[in-house]
């Protein structure tokens, strides 16, 4: 009897689901259990509801092992201090929480990407798991809580809550890894390098200096129902202090203020986490469906590489309460999402080419110092803006087009002209003009609001008419 390819395709897609239930449960109640079992491959794992502590499991013995691992000429190799290392199991994890005492990774070799838990096996699916970083003063950092290194696993239902880095309560503002004021210990929640990772339904609660979902290397990621939230802190209240490394550098800054110091500047929020989402230039096509970023620096700092020929999705996502909702790059469609300007922009499309966005603003309006809904740079975008029907109308804040973001997005350093061609934008939000600088070509506007050019704003208004200055009275 011949078979035809469509019966193969078929009969393999029953087969792998009957295979994966019968595979015997293994129920284990200690992490290194967990590592024993998860380094063989075919498993079903369960981890049995409980608390339980990385520092019963991280002994002087097994950091000796893991120093002499380190390959010292490799500074940024991912360091593991758990591995699952097995190929196609399935590990439930509902009810079990993991404490990791921040402290102990000041006992981890210097050299090395410090990573707590590094999924490196393939095809692997771990569900339910609570992961809770602690520190006694809040100041120890210095690991990413979880590395995605194998293709094709997904985490489903997994919560991070991480606390402790340094420093913490400013920001970025003295530094985010150079130049930098102070040393950095950062902690990070989500790190994903694998071709084919998939993040269902998965959380983190950042109170610590680092992002909470990132996408260095791999392609074909998505992201579905995940949540990131940090936390924020006045500017005013940073300048307050009478003690602390920022008092202690004169509330010095590594951003240029709008005035041409290098000062913390009075009147913004900052977040005090780094980016919600956010895609490196390593990464390839990453897709995020409903996925919500609060208090956080960028909402979605999301791009696809100037040649990438996958386009970046960003679909039905919500930025709230953050530094800017959504930074964006070359090469991304962003549909059905919305964010508020809080704190900072709606919108920072950087530059890069070929992004197609539409953005829908909602909440209130500014909380605090804000001096754009948007700026555009780039080519051949396009951009559509609209309101929700109802929403009580924001101050007279301008969409710049042919603007490109502040240095590093710092809302308090200046916003400058940019390269801008063949760009089309629909601004249906009435209160906020669109001011053009003349690196705007061949870009077609159609506003609700008037469309003012920066030229017009920065002539002079003529003379005061004043009496000449006497110089003696």
């Amino acid at each position: 009897m011949r078979l035809h390819s469509a019966t193969f395709v078929t009969i393999a897609a029953l087969v792998a689901p009957m295979w994966a239930s019968a595979a015997i449960l293994i129920e284990v109640d200690s992490i290194e259990e967990l590592a024993r079992a998860a380094a063989r491959d075919d498993q079903h794992i369960r981890l049995k509801p409980g608390h339980y502590r990385m520092a019963d499991y991280l002994t002087d013995e097994r950091f000796a092992g893991i120093a002499a691992a380190v390959n010292p000429s490799d500074k940024r190799a991912v360091l593991p201090f758990f591995a699952f290392l097995g190929n196609r199991n399935r590990i439930d994890c509902a009810g079990a929480e993991i404490e990791i005492n921040a402290e102990l990774y000041a006992k981890a070799p210097k050299d090395g990407y410090h990573c707590t838990f590094v999924v490196s096996g393939t095809d692997n699916t771990i569900t339910g798991l609570s992961l809770r970083s602690v520190s006694a003063d809040g100041r120890q950092g210095g690991a990413t809580m979880v590395c995605l290194t194998g293709e094709r696993n997904s985490l489903e239902d997994v919560t991070l809550r991480l606390h402790g880095s340094f420093p913490f309560g400013y920001g970025d503002l003295l530094g985010k890894g150079g130049p930098n004021l102070v040393r950095l210990s950062k902690q990070g929640g989500v790190r994903v390098l694998g071709s084919g990772t998939t993040l269902r339904r998965c959380k983190v609660y950042n109170r610590a200096f680092g992002h909470c979902f990132y996408i260095q290397a791999g392609d074909d990621i998505r992201l579905e129902d995940c949540y990131a939230e940090g936390v924020m802190r006045a500017t005013d209240d940073m300048l307050r202090e009478t003690s602390g490394p920022a008092f202690d550098l004169g509330f010095k800054s590594v951003y240029e203020s709008r005035d041409g110091r290098f000062v913390i500047s009075p009147g913004y929020v900052k977040a005090l986490t780094e980016d919600g989402f956010r895609t490196y230039g390593g990464a390839g096509s990453v897709t995020l469906v409903n996925c919500t970023a609060v208090h956080t620096r960028s909402g979605f700092e999301i791009g696809a590489r100037d040649n990438a020929t996958k386009k970046t999705v960003i679909d039905n996502c919500i930025a709230l309460g953050c530094e800017r909702a959504f930074l964006i790059g070359s090469h991304t469609v962003v549909r059905k999402s919305r964010g508020d300007i809080a704190h900072g922009p709606l919108l920072y499309l950087r530059g890069g080419l070929d992004s197609d966005v539409e953005l829908e603003l909602v909440g209130d309006g500014p909380e605090s110092l804000v001096h754009a809904v948007a700026t555009i740079a780039g080519r051949n975008h396009r951009v559509a803006l609209t309101t929700q029907a109802g929403e009580r109308a924001i101050p007279a804040l301008p969409v710049m087009l042919g603007f490109g973001m502040p240095d590093h997005a710092e809302m308090s350093s200046p916003i400058r002209p940019a390269a801008t061609q063949g760009v089309t934008l629909f601004n249906h939000i009435a209160a906020a003009p669109v001011l053009t600088s003349d690196q705007a070509v061949d870009c077609n506007v159609k506003a609700a609001a008037r469309t003012i050019t920066d030229a017009a704003l920065r002539a002079s208004p003529g003379s005061w008419n004043l009496p000449p200055t006497q110089a003696n009275h």
